[in-house]
């Protein structure tokens, strides 16, 4: 029998003889990996006086396509931005299709002012703090609009945030919870300022029991010193039936990790059972079907006659779950529906409440195949827009004038250049098909007519009215801008 040790040296040079034959790193022609996952840039933000990094990624084939997407706003993309992209290009393949595609957009908010940009108020003890409010407008009022501008995005918004910056998106929730389609806050800082946040959150609960949209909560071995379980508390008791919420505790994970399961869990929260709306996320060369819809191609619908009262209680502007805003014009014997970013349809009445999409409009403008598309009014001022008898999304009546069509020579009257405050802007009035938008390069929206020379617009859910005159009939000369009846500003025309 061979010694211990007779056999640990056989064993010992057969390992050195099999290390002999496996070449050396130096040997071998190498390359760097390149993984791209955004770009990064220097955006400057009036609101705050300075630069702000930002970093964008877009999906795969996103220079192909001729889709929109949603945008998922992140806080601390120092941190998270790489890993958040990655398992969203993963999650939204068509392979899998937990949620769709969409736009990262990352704030790096790190380093010094970490605490001055992303916490609700000031500490009382040091006086750091308190830029949250800040930081949101700019993300509202500035990034948001670069981001649409220069970008092909829908309607759709997440913000996300962890730590301080989960606390951030509870204050954006708490002073916007309509503004974004949903919310994801990661171990959120509840304990900031003697819990102030979670006395706000209650308040706005109970003073607002119409609130509909999706919030994700989650914490991980922190301990309820954070305050996230007291959250949940007031949310169990308090939350109005149409905010869908849900809360995941991870005692396996450390303050540090929380985001990389976080995100993971709840993006797949907030697209729970999507769809997307019916057309911007068509395309010409890729049809959307679902796995249902052909038990719908062949439905045949009936017209029937409604009375102008019907139609005209049925006509107005709509603003829908998605945040776009729907016209709906009264025509002989049909409504005409004008919306942002999507093509003129005609609705025809099957009963006095129920419309349809002829199948040539939904196969040729909507880009959609097999499907069968209703407009249910459900009450005189909300609708809900059916897909193969599946709800897609609601929408709801405000309160305007009477909406009425004007002639293509009338609107062609009121395009142009006008002067706006401080003097050295303009505003620009353009004819968009049957309708006029109204533009400032950062910002547009359409016009609705509601008399001859009046028109109503919607700018960041606020009404306005618009008053067109001139010396003579024939020639327009200003523009005076109004709200609810006040005068705000009047306009010369410029051309």
């Amino acid at each position: 029998m061979k010694s211990l040790f007779s056999l640990s040296a056989g064993l010992l040079l057969t390992a050195v003889s099999a290390l002999s034959q496996i070449p050396d790193i130096g040997q071998i022609k190498t390359d760097s990996v390149k993984v791209s996952t955004g770009i990064t840039f220097n955006l400057h933000s009036k609101t705050l006086g300075e630069d702000r990094n930002i970093m964008i990624g877009l999906p795969d084939g996103y220079e192909k396509s001729t889709k929109k997407y949603p945008v998922f706003y992140l806080l601390d993309g120092q941190w998270c931005f790489s890993f958040t992209k990655q398992m969203v290009d993963w999650e939204s393949r068509t392979r899998y299709g937990m949620m769709p595609e969409m736009i990262i957009v990352s704030l790096n908010t790190g380093g010094d002012n970490r605490t001055r940009d992303l916490t609700p108020t000031q500490d009382k003890n040091n006086k750091n703090g308190g830029g949250a409010d800040k930081l949101y407008q700019f993300i509202k009022e500035e990034l948001i609009p670069f981001v649409d501008k220069n970008y092909r995005t829908y309607n759709y918004r997440i913000l996300g945030g962890t730590s301080f910056g989960g606390v951030f998106v509870m204050n954006a929730f708490h002073r916007d919870p309509r503004f974004f389609n949903g919310y994801i806050s990661l171990s959120p800082s509840m304990w900031w300022d003697n819990n102030i946040l979670l006395d706000r959150t209650k308040d706005l609960l109970i003073k607002n029991p119409d609130i509909r949209n999706r919030l994700y909560l989650s914490v991980a071995n922190e301990g309820k010193g954070m305050g996230v379980d007291s959250l949940a508390s007031i949310l169990e008791k308090y939350a109005p039936k149409g905010l869908a919420w849900k809360f995941d505790s991870h005692p396996d994970e450390v303050h540090e990790t929380v985001s990389y399961k976080g995100y993971w869990d709840g993006l797949k929260f907030v697209f729970t059972g999507w769809s997307y709306p019916m057309v911007d996320f068509g395309t010409k060369d890729h049809l959307l079907s679902s796995p249902d819809s052909a038990n719908y191609k062949n439905i045949a619908h009936k017209t029937t006659t409604l009375t102008d009262d019907e139609l005209k209680i049925r006509s107005g502007l709509y603003i829908d779950s998605y945040g776009r805003t729907i016209a709906l014009f009264q025509t002989s014997n049909t409504l005409q529906f004008f919306s942002n970013s999507l093509p003129a349809l005609t609705l025809y009445p099957e009963t006095r409440n129920s419309f349809f999409l002829n199948k040539s409009q939904v196969q040729n403008d909507l880009y959609l195949k097999n499907f069968d598309i209703q407009f249910e009014f459900v009450k005189d001022d909300s609708l809900v827009v059916m897909a193969n008898r599946k709800v897609d999304f609601s929408a709801k009546k405000i309160k305007c004038p009477p909406l009425m069509k004007l002639s293509s020579t009338l609107l062609d009257k009121y395009a142009g250049l006008y002067t706006a405050p401080p003097p050295q802007n303009t505003i620009r009035i353009i004819k968009e098909g049957d309708l006029l938008k109204i533009t400032d390069d950062s910002y547009s929206t359409y016009l609705y007519p509601v008399g001859e020379n009046k028109f109503y617009a919607l700018v960041r859910d606020s009404g306005y009215e618009l008053e067109f005159s001139g010396e003579s009939s024939n020639q327009v000369s200003k523009m005076k801008i109004s709200m609810n009846g006040n005068k705000l500003f009047e306009s010369k025309k410029m051309n």
